[in-house]
């Protein structure tokens, strides 16, 4: 049975008559409508009311109830959980991984809000990722620990396939290698890794791990390694090339890596493997290199800078003139010098406002040393002048005299006694300030490739960044630290699943910026967290049904962006719902 509209137009109105009729077939099998009741004229309200009346009673699954008996119980995380897990396919990661649910949840989660292991277990039951692997059984909260256990012994194969993917998905891996490492600092945890060492987080003070990092120039990673925490720059290269080689099979490779891994027995090394490199020179390097002297004679001040270089032939790069180069060769190697007009400004004022702050040290401290009380300790005062001239990297430009005084000091029944302290007296070293000016703006690059130009050089090893970033976002938003775990192989297999979660992270700003989208990836995740699956039932029936949030026009544009509408199929779709239904 159902409602079947009449409309009636009469005198310029027009009229909606209702009737109920059932469907039937005649003996020559031509259907046919049978009268069951007429209702009349009904409004458009009381005819919905009909209709879902008649409804309800033809379909067991629908019931009619008043809006405020309706109660939703239990709600599912699904569309971020969706979009993540559609590029973890994208990576064959679930083949890699096949059935192992807790590695894909601690990966997920790095991505969407990061938790301690031990909740992982909990928060996974929040989502409809164990309806996606088919409902399997949930293991105790500590499998996490035993599964960080089995990742970190696939470290290696896990790196060799996901080199093999990056080759089909990101058209940059063949353009060469972005190298770097880090450190992060461990708390309250006792690891036999950690050690105390050079600090980029700027905590010195406590133990870290180093990590080594390759990405391609898209910022997609597929190599690193953690090391101890006093492991150091230069001793990590010739590992790197031999990995290269054996496990990703790469018999020609370009790499830009920070100016701290070059020495001459590296750059030998990459030569000998036949590897093309960029790199850069230290200043203290490039102060003492042979072409420097040559092509940078004398200083260049704000007045004078452009004649200084075009008599020296230092060449603009860029039409705003914002960079000049030359460069040179020895053997293989060019050395090519660029001066940037913008970095030459900046140094300068630098240094004036580091010389200005250290006068006004120097003075403050004069003035306390003149007002001793007691004697001075000569040792003391040259100590803290050091500690100064040094935060203000101003040890070799400024020359400071200590002169000893004394002093006569008033007592209580009106004698003098002499107090000796001392008087501070700067100057700068003409013959230093020369040299250090020659650096203002100045960079020297080094590389054996033969086929960049001078502009490609710079921004070559600009795109160096991408690196940076990739650090950036594993410590801050992907929460690398703080680590609470202490077995080496534990930590280890974190930083991996930092890693995986970054790579993720990262191809879906690829996606978003090949397709001109501005939001990030973080806020993507964040605006699809309202489209849940919900379980809804009605006060004191313990009838319950799971239906999905309406989704949003851009949350249906996402969706088909990073090619999850699969996962809306109504087979699909109610696969999952079986699953979750069964896990209550």
């Amino acid at each position: 049975m159902f409602l079947k509209k009449v409309t009636i137009k009469q005198a310029g109105k027009t009229y909606n008559y209702y009737k109920i009729v059932a469907s039937y077939r005649d003996k020559d099998g031509k259907p046919k409508h049978r009268l069951v009741h007429n209702l009349g004229v009904l409004s458009e309200q009381a005819a919905t009311r009909m209709k879902m009346i008649l409804q309800a009673q033809q379909d067991p699954e629908l019931v009619v109830a008043n809006s405020s008996e309706i109660v939703v119980t239990k709600h599912w995380m699904f569309l971020p959980i969706v979009v993540l897990h559609s590029l973890w396919e994208t990576f064959e990661l679930h083949r890699f991984f096949s059935n192992r649910l807790l590695v894909e949840a601690l990966v997920l989660n790095r991505c969407i809000e990061p938790l301690s292991k031990i909740h992982i277990v909990e928060w996974v039951k929040d989502t409809v990722l164990p309806a996606i692997y088919g409902n399997p059984s949930l293991p105790d909260d500590f499998a996490v620990y035993r599964e960080l256990d089995d990742l970190n012994k696939q470290e290696a194969k896990l790196q060799q396939h996901l080199y093999q993917r990056l080759q089909r998905i990101d058209s940059s891996v063949g353009e060469g290698f972005f190298y770097d490492i880090t450190s992060t600092y461990m708390e309250g945890s006792q690891c036999v890794i950690a050690k105390l060492g050079y600090s980029r987080d700027h905590r010195p003070d406590l133990p870290q791990i180093v990590i080594a990092l390759m990405v391609t120039p898209q910022g997609s990673p597929f190599y690193w390694k953690v090391l101890e925490g006093n492991t150091q720059d230069l001793t990590t290269l010739p590992d790197l090339v031999k990995e290269l080689k054996s496990r990703f099979g790469l018999t020609k490779c370009h790499l830009v890596f920070d100016r701290g891994m070059v020495s001459s027995a590296h750059l030998d090394l990459l030569e000998d493997q036949e590897f093309t490199y960029l790199s850069a020179m230290d200043k203290d390097e490039m102060a003492c290199h042979a072409l420097f002297h040559q092509f940078v004679p004398e200083p260049a001040s704000k007045n004078d800078y452009e004649q200084i270089l075009a008599l020296y032939e230092f060449q603009p790069t860029d039409e705003y003139q914002f960079f000049y180069t030359r460069q040179g060769r020895i053997g293989e190697r060019r050395f090519v010098f660029s001066f940037d007009v913008s970095r030459f400004f900046e140094d300068i004022a630098s240094r004036e406002k580091r010389i200005v702050q250290a006068m006004t040290w120097i003075e403050q401290k004069n003035a306390s040393l003149a007002a001793a009380q007691k004697s001075r300790n000569r040792e003391t005062v040259e100590r803290d002048l050091q500690r100064m001239l040094i935060k203000r990297k101003l040890k070799s430009l400024m020359k400071i005299t200590v002169t000893p005084i004394e002093l006569e000091v008033g007592s209580k029944g009106g004698k003098t006694r002499a107090v000796h302290s001392f008087q501070l007296s700067a100057k700068i070293d003409p013959a230093k300030e020369a040299e250090i000016r020659k650096l203002d703006g100045m960079t020297c690059f080094i590389t054996n490739d033969q086929t960049l130009s001078p502009a490609q050089v710079i921004q070559k090893y600009r795109e160096k960044n991408k690196i940076e970033e990739a650090f950036r976002e594993i410590k801050s938003q992907l929460a690398l630290r703080p680590i609470h775990l202490t077995r080496p192989e534990r930590v280890k297999a974190h930083v991996s699943v930092c890693i995986i979660a970054y790579l993720l992270m990262n191809t879906m700003e690829m996606i978003l910026r090949k397709a001109g989208c501005s939001p990030s990836p973080e806020e993507v995740l964040n605006r699809s967290c309202s489209c849940q699956l919900n379980q809804v039932g009605f006060q004191g029936s313990s009838h319950r049904s799971i239906t999905m949030t309406e989704l949003t026009d851009q949350q249906q544009k996402w969706l088909k962006l990073f090619q999850c509408e699969k996962f809306m199929k109504p087979k699909a779709l109610n696969q999952v719902i079986a699953s979750l239904q069964n896990m209550l």
